[in-house]
């Protein structure tokens, strides 16, 4: 069963490139020849989603099983849940168009607290029951989730059917696996739940109650009423480099959040910060080997074409062999253009050397978190680095020529002060003295400390609003002057993540309701409606409050069932030495602290200290000449049709860009700190519109045959460009010498008197007004003048027309209209000095169309060639 036409939607909605599923390297598998069928769905927009590497990692484990199919999806934005709702359409898996209710399995990553939200929006745009125990029938998906925040999974706890709390790589196959016996025998819902919460860190809450106390309402327990005990223990990959990883990891088409190639290159960290969730969640220390992990750069880069790496961990500058590891990447990936960058760094673990290897290409963002101003506050929360540290650091980075650095800080964090807040403002101007002078940048950005789940800080009360805003005026007031910036965390998100961090199943009830008040996408700030949670929950008389204020020790938590391998003795001990401003080393030391994690047998720390990588030095002068030998320009010309046209220009040169990569062409790139491809385009298309004759000259460094770089840039091209001419020339730039241009024009319902009618009223006039409204500036123009001839045209004149007669077939099967006999309007149009029409407003002048029946035109740009 597939869904009903989403071509009705795609046109009306403002990025329909997130709903396509057409990437590179997307695995489209036979959906009839799958056991068990997966939709792998990250609770936020696609740009988002498609920068999370954990999806990415289990799609790819999931898809290299040979019964087994992972599909994709994401939440929609808000013009994409109306589209829906009005057309009576189900949310589905973007590449193989099936509703989410036909999958057997709703795999749902918890990434963080903000994105709860979307969860609803999701199930109720996929019409499946929101609450798992109305999803008895085994006709509905089981839905599971995963990722960081289902370490407290209780305020969610009731829309799922069950929850992996910990690593993914290979209890998804187990969990899987199950479900396909499951399906095979024909069991009941309880048989399948009851197998799968005797998988190692499968936790089914519908097999547990919450009990709170009947005077106060706090709460004080959980309790199991099925098959399965207590407690849940945290599921832990020993050895990452027996982990699946994406050697070809999805490309997309449109710009994302992250658009680069990530690779994990180690999980976990023990440098101990007491605020830091992550840092207890991932642990203990499990690094991949250099080898592998240059395997998986070779082929990400080759199979992507990317144009930067990251390297991913939550304390990169730790890693092992970073300093080996870097020379490595640098040597081989330089002559390609290819930058490093790395996460937020903690200060001090980069050497000059290292700096020097990431700034070979390009110079990209250079992010220190001190997190506090004070030495005393960073005693507290264990972060053991010095404001000479700080400063030794910053004025490595300025004197290596970067332009600018981000600093980052928290606010309220335990024991903080206002001589703390204003120690940020301080050590701020610090830094920024250490700046070259003409090069100055130092953004300062600050987040509200939230207090998380398994952290030594658990127990501590969050500020409020009130309380961040009189943090952030008083930097503002600090913080200001010529290469300064400061930039703030939302406190009102902060809040929401303080509250269902911490929060108990009550608060589903709250989510709920304050979704049917209009909450969508707390994570994005121009849709945020905190006011609507408050609203909900004094409809359910529940102060939202409580769940910031001091927690008192010994009480239960809501998530104290849910162990990560971290003692609680271990977690009460770090927030003493807390108080008393007392550090605690890393473990990678040498020293054990005793955290429970490790067994020293299956699980313990990982780590390579030595590396047999050996970059072979090559000739800096041959590598120049490589890469900036030659000026050799190819123009080319291509058809944008089908899903292409939802490509929009910035994102089409990016798409051709990678392209070229992936071709292995020599490229031609600009000089600079930013070397940029020289890749040209004429004049571009509307999104949306469709065309037989678009151009395009890219430079090489190489003289190559013209055949060959066709055929190597076609085999890399997206569905929907197809290249149809090349020419070597001398010029670098398109010129342009034709004096018209001739579309035609499909308009759903077009009556052929009523055309011939505007038609003949539109060609006698002697001038046709209209005012184009954008960006709030309105300009007027003169379509009669712009328009040389009009004419009604009939399918069959296009027959046997090899360039025009395929987009009319297509057309048929996109509308649904397999006998198209309607007539089409054919359009010339020719330059005129002063804003240029588009075709869409022409056809909305002659008809009066609306704005939703002009974003439904199709239209198909006709090549110099195709007269009318």
């Amino acid at each position: 069963m597939k869904i009903t036409n989403i071509y009705d939607i795609l046109p009306l909605i403002k990025k329909p490139g997130r709903y396509l599923g057409n990437e590179v390297n997307a695995r489209r598998k036979a959906w009839d020849e799958a056991s068990v069928r997966i939709a792998l769905i990250f609770p936020d927009l696609y740009e988002i989603g498609m920068s999370h590497l954990g999806l990415q990692i289990l799609y790819h484990i999931l898809n290299d099983t040979p019964w087994a199919l992972a599909d994709r999806a994401y939440c929609p934005d808000r013009d994409m849940e109306k589209n829906l709702r009005e057309k009576g359409l189900q949310l589905f898996g973007i590449e193989s168009k099936r509703p989410l209710r036909a999958f057997d399995i709703l795999g749902i990553t918890l990434p963080y607290e903000l994105c709860y939200i979307n969860i609803i929006t999701i199930l109720e745009c996929a019409k499946i029951p929101l609450l798992a125990k109305n999803r008895d029938d085994p006709d509905w998906p089981v839905v599971i989730g995963g990722g960081s925040c289902a370490v407290n999974p209780e305020p969610i706890a009731g829309i799922f059917d069950a929850i992996l709390i910990g690593d993914g790589e290979e209890a998804v196959i187990e969990m899987a696996s199950t479900v396909r016996s499951w399906k095979e025998a024909k069991g009941t819902k309880r048989e399948l739940l009851s197998a799968l919460c005797h998988i190692d860190g499968v936790y089914v809450p519908g097999f547990y109650r919450a009990i709170y106390n009947k005077t106060d309402g706090v709460f004080c327990a959980i309790e199991p009423t099925g098959p399965a005990g207590l407690p849940i223990s945290r599921r832990i990959v020993s050895d990452l480099s027996n982990a699946g990883f994406p050697k070809r990891p999805i490309l997309p088409h449109t710009q994302i959040v992250h658009d680069r190639l990530g690779v994990e290159i180690a999980r976990g960290c023990t440098r101990g910060c007491r605020f830091c969730q992550a840092g207890i969640i991932y642990r203990p220390v499990r690094e991949r080997t250099p080898e592998q992990l240059m395997d998986i750069f070779e082929s990400g880069l080759k199979t992507t074409g990317w144009e930067e790496i990251s390297l991913l961990s939550l304390s990169t500058g730790d890693y092992g062999c970073l300093g080996p590891l870097l020379c490595t990447l640098m040597e081989r990936f330089t002559q390609e253009n290819v930058s490093v960058s790395m996460p937020s760094l903690r200060v001090g673990t980069l050497t000059p050397e290292m700096m020097a290897q990431i700034r070979r290409v390009r110079k990209t963002g250079f992010t220190l978190a001190p997190e506090a101003g004070s030495e005393r506050l960073r005693r507290v929360i264990n972060k053991g680095i010095t404001e000479k540290d700080v400063l030794e650091t910053a004025s490595q980075v300025y004197a290596m020529g970067w332009n600018g650095i981000k600093l980052y800080f928290m606010i309220g964090l335990p024991t903080e002060t206002i001589e703390d807040v204003l120690a940020i403002s301080e050590l701020a101007k610090k830094v920024l003295a250490h700046a070259i002078k003409g090069r100055q940048g130092l953004t300062v950005s600050v987040g509200t400390f939230v207090p998380k789940p398994h952290t030594p800080f658990q127990w501590e009360r969050q500020i409020t609003t009130d309380e961040s805003w009189e943090r952030i005026r008083l930097l503002k007031t600090k913080i200001r002057g010529h290469g300064l910036k400061l930039k703030w965390h939302d406190p009102r998100q902060s809040l929401l993540e303080g509250i269902f961090a911490r929060g108990d199943r009550r608060l589903l009830h709250v989510l709920l309701k304050a979704w049917r008040l209009g909450a969508r996408l707390d994570a994005w700030r121009n849709h945020l409606r905190a006011d609507l949670y408050y609203e909900a929950a004094n409809e359910e008389g529940i102060d939202l409050s409580s769940y910031l204020n001091t927690i008192e020790i010994g009480r239960v938590l809501p998530w104290g069932h849910i162990q990560t391998g971290v003692r609680m003795d271990y977690l009460l001990n770090e927030r003493e030495l807390a108080f008393k401003e007392a550090y605690t080393l890393d473990c990678r030391s040498g020293a054990c602290y005793g955290c429970g994690v490790c067994n020293f047998k299956e699980i313990r720390p990982i780590l390579f200290k030595k590396c047999s990588l050996s970059p072979e030095k090559s000739d800096d002068a041959e590598k120049a000449k490589r890469c900036t030998g030659g000026r050799y320009f190819y123009n080319i010309a291509f058809i944008q049709m089908g899903n292409a046209r939802f490509i929009g220009h910035l994102d089409l040169s990016h798409t051709i860009h990678r392209a070229a990569r992936r071709a292995g062409l020599p490229l031609l790139y600009s000089h600079g700190h930013h070397p940029m491809p020289h890749i040209s385009f004429g004049p571009p298309i509307p999104l949306g519109m469709e065309s037989l004759w678009e151009t395009m000259i890219i430079g090489l460094t190489e003289p190559i045959e013209e055949s060959d770089v066709f055929q190597a840039l076609e085999r890399e091209m997206p569905d929907g460009i197809t290249l149809t001419s090349i020419k070597l020339t001398t010029s670098p730039r398109i010129h342009y010498t034709d004096e018209k241009t001739a579309y035609l024009i499909y308009l759903p319902g077009l009556d052929t008197e009523q055309c011939k009618r505007a038609i003949d009223r539109f060609m006698k006039a002697g001038s046709w007004p209209a005012m184009r409204h954008k960006k709030g500036i309105e300009t007027v123009l003169d379509l009669r003048k712009a328009v040389k001839s009009l004419h009604i045209l009939m399918p069959d004149k296009f027959e046997n027309d090899q360039a025009i007669h395929p987009w009319i077939s297509s057309l048929a099967e996109e509308t649904k209209n397999n006998d198209i006999k309607q007539a089409f309007l054919g359009l010339e149009m020719q330059r005129i000095n002063g804003p240029q029409p588009r075709p869409s407003e022409i056809a909305a002048a002659l008809f009066g169309l609306t704005d939703g029946e002009v974003l439904k035109l199709r239209i198909l740009k006709l090549a110099p060639n195709n007269g009318l």
